[in-house]
């Protein structure tokens, strides 16, 4: 028994002579998550300074797949409008509240609206695909500063408790999160070598992997990850340790308009999916909310032009234009 806890002590020893001192834990110490992390990207900064664009979106693949930014910006009143995204796949309220805070707010931009999608829950719940975005530098670093004191605050209180104490002290005496972090992209990175010695050939299908995942090539037969309607929805329960009162402060600071989107989940034809009676009264605690605080809501639950066929693979809409018109319409006073 004892040697099944000593055994893997080992991995000290093997992070040592593969990388030398480990790095720091980053700026979300409470992930307990150590890996070389890639800078932070000004470049959305300028590109939204140098637009000026009328409106802007938030968020991940299920507003990328709804909403077409040019078709958005010919409708609108003018005809001619920008519309600007800000928007990783996979990600969650953690990168949505730093894409927020630090590229649009020191833009000093100020659209008509700032729309963030998301589905049912997950606005309040700052631990969804956290620890996959941070772990992996999967876009998170991008909208992160060195340092980001309430967001790591936030993910603490949201991983209290004896389980979170538990695997924080797992995880400083084996440092397999350091294991990890040198050893998953080497492995990667030696596979890609080897099916690929010619480095023109290496070359290509690197650019062939990001084209693949760029939003216009999502695939059909990905299911999405969200889970069914939630039993255990508790928005009182859950809104002091989630990222929405910081980006209404900062809103309300910046003189900006939000407004958030809750889309449907996947219809069974024409009737729209279920919700258990918790994740109503979440729904109506939100929207209560938010009007409150000076946000919009906007429910796409229920809405008759949404019918099934218009979606692709699990939540993601396959057809753009008629999402985006029919989002126009929905909220032709945004759009004027």
């Amino acid at each position: 028994m004892a040697a099944a806890f000593a055994a893997p002590l080992g991995l000290r020893a093997v992070n040592h002579a593969v990388i030398g001192d480990p790095p720091g834990l980053g700026y979300l110490p409470s992930l307990e998550l150590r890996r070389r992390h890639d800078p932070f990207d000004p470049v959305p900064v300028e590109n939204l300074r140098h637009g000026q664009p009328a409106w802007v979106f938030i968020g991940d693949s299920m507003m990328g797949t709804r909403i077409d930014p040019i078709q958005l910006g010919e409708i609108s009143s003018t005809h001619d409008e920008l519309v600007s995204f800000l928007y990783h796949p996979a990600t969650g309220p953690g990168w949505w509240y730093l894409a927020f805070k630090n590229h649009l707010v020191p833009s000093g931009v100020k659209p008509r609206a700032v729309f963030v999608f998301f589905r049912d829950t997950n606005l309040t719940d700052t631990l969804f695909r956290l620890d996959s975005q941070y772990g992996f530098g999967f876009g998170l670093d991008a909208v992160a500063h060195e340092q980001e004191p309430e967001l790591d605050a936030l993910v603490a209180a949201r991983k209290g408790g004896w389980r979170a104490r538990l695997h924080t002290t797992a995880t400083t005496l084996y440092q397999h999160d350091v294991t990890t972090g040198w050893l998953e992209p080497g492995v990667r990175r030696w596979f890609v070598n080897w099916r690929f010695p010619d480095p023109s050939a290496r070359t290509r299908f690197d650019r062939s992997l990001n084209e693949r995942f760029d939003l216009a090539n999502l695939r059909a037969d990905v299911a999405a990850d969200f889970a069914d309607a939630n039993e255990s929805a508790d928005f009182a329960r859950d809104l002091p340790t989630s990222v929405l009162p910081r980006m209404i402060d900062l809103a309300k600071q910046h003189g900006i308009q939000l407004c958030f989107v809750r889309v449907q989940r996947r219809p069974n034809g024409t009737v729209p999916p279920p919700q258990s009676p918790n994740l109503e009264r979440y729904v109506s605690d939100l929207k209560a909310w938010l009007t409150a605080n000076g946000a919009l809501f906007h429910d796409d639950w229920g809405d008759p032009e949404q019918p099934e066929s218009i979606y692709a693979d699990g939540d993601h809409v396959r057809d753009r234009r008629h999402y985006t018109a029919n989002f126009r319409r929905r909220l032709d006073p945004l759009f004027r």
